[in-house]
């Protein structure tokens, strides 16, 4: 893959990861502050756009299917998506999924590979929760915990998938996304909040 394909995935993902986490923060964080009602207002169309966004990134770029379905999966179990604008974005996604496949523009197809990928994937994303649950009841001053924190696991294996496959734009995927995700929480709830 030339550099060009690298960069658009990366762009397109870190674009998700920042709406993800805007999501996020308006449904979560947003609660106590009452001078919210724009934000509040845009949550679902957020959510429907970065459910759009990952529908154009796994059928122009097919082998993230797994990633991205198991990864879902992963928060589905674990209970993390818990908001109506996460579940308009997903609710786009299977949309736009059911809609090609009946139109016969996609077909993705349920291979050893595809589900052996979305197995691996699925069993990252849920350790990362559990990782990240467990690292909530202890201190942070523990250096495993800490480590736990940063939620590891999916994108450890992104990248030995990657490697193992030589297919690194799985890995460019996460990485971006979850930079983005890591960029907003450090940095965007602070900006925002001296403005109000």
């Amino acid at each position: 893959m030339d550099f060009f394909v690298f960069f658009n995935v990366a762009i397109l993902s870190f674009l998700i990861g920042f709406l993800v986490k805007l999501v996020d923060f308006i449904e979560d964080d947003l609660k106590s502050i009452k001078k919210n009602v724009f934000l509040k207002k845009i949550s679902l169309p957020l959510g429907i756009l970065y459910g759009l966004l990952i529908s154009l990134v796994l059928i122009i770029w097919p082998l993230l299917f797994p990633l991205a379905v198991g990864t879902i999966l992963g928060e589905v179990i674990a209970k993390k998506i818990d908001r109506r604008a996460h579940f308009i974005a997903l609710f786009m996604l299977f949309l736009v999924y059911v809609f090609l496949t009946l139109c016969g523009a996609l077909n993705i197809g349920l291979n050893f590979y595809f589900v052996t990928l979305l197995f691996i994937f699925f069993i990252a994303s849920l350790l990362d929760e559990l990782a990240d649950k467990y690292s909530e009841k202890f201190s942070s001053k523990n250096i495993l915990i800490s480590f736990f924190s940063f939620r590891p696991f999916l994108e450890l294996t992104a990248f030995a998938v990657s490697l193992f496959l030589n297919e690194w734009i799985i890995w460019i995927t996460i990485f971006s996304f979850d930079l983005a995700y890591v960029l907003f929480t450090k940095f965007f709830p602070k900006l925002f909040i001296k403005r109000i």
